[in-house]
């Protein structure tokens, strides 16, 4: 009973934070998902030692092990619009390949540069902000 308890504070935490960034973005006019600026607000609490990372990890964990259910409204979704993809198919799946490649070599090239700086090698182009 009380890790249920914990679990759905820690939910509530997560949350909050969404909550925070809707009201962020309604208020500032800001062109960017307010459930995106609560989580980059969260991940910088986390960061600057506000928010202490067992605060929100069991139920981060949770909704993570059960993120297929949040993906069951756009199944749903697909399988009525099917005539729409029947359609513009053959776009939709290029644009999905070759999304995922580039972010596929993106990853795998700002992983390399991680790696070689923490080798002690040369890092010339990688933006400071990650250092």
């Amino acid at each position: 009973m009380k890790k249920s308890l914990m679990i759905i504070l820690q939910i509530g935490v997560i949350i909050a934070f969404t909550w925070i960034g809707k009201s962020t973005v309604s208020f500032l006019h800001v062109p960017i998902p307010g459930s995106i600026v609560g989580m980059i607000l969260l991940f910088f609490a986390l960061h600057a030692g506000l928010i202490k990372l067992n605060w929100v990890q069991a139920g981060a964990t949770l909704l993570i092990s059960e993120m297929l259910l949040f993906f069951i409204p756009a199944v749903v979704g697909f399988m009525q619009y099917s005539w729409l993809f029947s359609i513009k198919g053959l776009g939709i799946l290029f644009i999905i390949v070759s999304g995922t490649a580039l972010m596929m070599i993106a990853t795998g090239v700002i992983s390399k540069r991680m790696l070689e700086r923490k080798g002690g090698e040369s890092r010339r182009w990688f933006p400071r902000f990650f250092m």
